[in-house]
C-alpha cells in the first residue's frame, strides 16, 4: 500500500468516526447541563458564603461610625 493510499485511509476512517460524534451533540449534552448547572451552583455558593459576612460587618461598622459621629455632637450642647 503506497503512503498516500494510506493517509487517505486515515482520513476517510477520522471523518466516519467523527461526523456521527459531531452530528449527535443533544443525546450527548443533555446530561451535561446538570452538571453545568451544579458546578455554578457551588461556585455561587461559595461567592454568597463569602459576600454576606462582609456585608453584615460593613453594616455593624457604619452603625458604630454613625454613632461616633453622634458622639461629639452630644457632648458640645
Amino acid at each position: 500500500m503506497s503512503v498516500l493510499l494510506k493517509i487517505i485511509v486515515l482520513f476517510v476512517t477520522l471523518a466516519v468516526t467523527v461526523i456521527p460524534a459531531l452530528a449527535n451533540t443533544d443525546s450527548r449534552s443533555l446530561p451535561t447541563y446538570f452538571l453545568v448547572w451544579g458546578f455554578l451552583g457551588c461556585c455561587a455558593l461559595i461567592i454568597v458564603t463569602q459576600i454576606v459576612p462582609m456585608i453584615l460587618e460593613f453594616r455593624k461598622q457604619s452603625k458604630l461610625a454613625a454613632e461616633q459621629k453622634k458622639l461629639p455632637e452630644q457632648h458640645r450642647s
